[in-house]
């Protein structure tokens, strides 16, 4: 039966920007990118791969829930404060870091296309 997610595919406008943003500003690294398809695998360091597809339709990887948006990928860290002020460094639109009360801490942020992703960093 199923075992693991083994990857998403994130809509994006631009897909050489967009995978140039991800290796930057997020750390990804590019597996490969073909341009004629305008698709690209990047890596996480823990092996999931995130598929960047190129579409000039209105769309992002959310969806709403009583008018509010919800990301479909959510990564986690081992230090969300770090994290919070590299993407500030680096202008990324991200909510403030919420703590759960029990130890968890999580924060969402929005890569340039509006595509909503949550971090979860564990007690």
């Amino acid at each position: 039966m199923l075992e693991q997610i083994l990857y998403n595919e994130i809509p994006v406008r631009h897909i050489e920007k967009s995978a140039a943003w991800f290796q930057e500003v997020l750390g990804l690294k590019l597996a490969w990118h073909m341009p004629e398809e305008a698709l690209a695998q990047l890596n996480l360091p823990s092996g999931q791969m995130l598929f960047l597809v190129e579409t000039a339709d209105d769309t992002q990887a959310n969806f709403t829930k009583n008018g509010e948006t919800h990301n479909v990928i959510g990564f986690q860290t081992r230090d969300i404060e770090k994290l919070y002020a590299h993407l500030k460094e680096h202008n990324v639109t991200v909510e403030s870091i919420v703590d759960d009360g029990v130890g968890n801490k999580f924060l969402n942020f929005f890569d340039p296309d509006g595509n909503k992703f949550n971090v979860q960093c564990d007690a």
